[in-house]
């Protein structure tokens, strides 16, 4: 807990406006979210509510170092799209007790250590993951997943699909991209 207590005040005392919390794409805490590679027997395994313990007690840590103004988001790989992965079900209970814990925004991606949803590969194609979450939490959920138009980004927020948009990829190509959007 340490290291993320730590990195946060770093974030807050460079000026940053916020910090992200990473349990996506395969890393440390998504590895413990994830029943594919959570095979613990103790009290950090088992059920959701067991698999993100460590999610819960870093979320505190964080929140007890940045304060209260200071916001938290967390990424998270909301479903593994493999079976007995992390499913839909796993994360919207995950996604409320993220939020009772002091999480103020939620980035949801999908995929475990580079794995792509196999049902879609158009613009966000994470929407039904973010759609599901914005349902069962009142803090904003972000979509990401393949936005790189933004016509498609701006037709996304109009569905109710997410609060905001994660655009990536596409800034890598073209660092103008954000204002080439804002002149179209």
């Amino acid at each position: 807990m340490e290291a993320f207590r730590a990195a946060a005040l770093r974030a807050k005392t460079a000026g940053f406006d916020g910090v992200e919390i990473h349990s996506a794409h395969g890393y440390l805490l998504n590895q413990f979210l994830s029943p594919l590679s959570n095979k613990r027997t103790d009290e950090y395994g088992g059920d959701i509510l067991g698999r993100i313990r460590i999610h819960l007690e870093v979320i505190k840590a964080v929140r007890e170092e940045v304060g209260d103004n200071f916001p938290i988001l967390l990424r998270m790989g909301a479903c593994d799209y493999r079976e007995g992965g992390t499913s839909i079900e796993d994360s919207t209970a995950a996604a409320k007790a993220f939020e009772e814990a002091g999480v103020d925004i939620l980035d949801i991606s999908g995929g475990f250590c580079g794995y792509v949803n196999p049902t879609d590969n158009g613009q966000g194609y994470f929407s039904a993951l973010t759609e599901a979450m914005k349902s069962t939490v009142s803090i904003p959920a972000i979509l990401t997943g393949g936005v790189t138009n933004p016509d498609a980004a701006e037709q996304l927020l109009k569905d109710g699909k997410a609060d905001l948009i994660g655009v990536g990829r596409a800034v890598y190509k073209d660092s103008d991209w954000a204002k080439n959007a804002m002149r179209s």
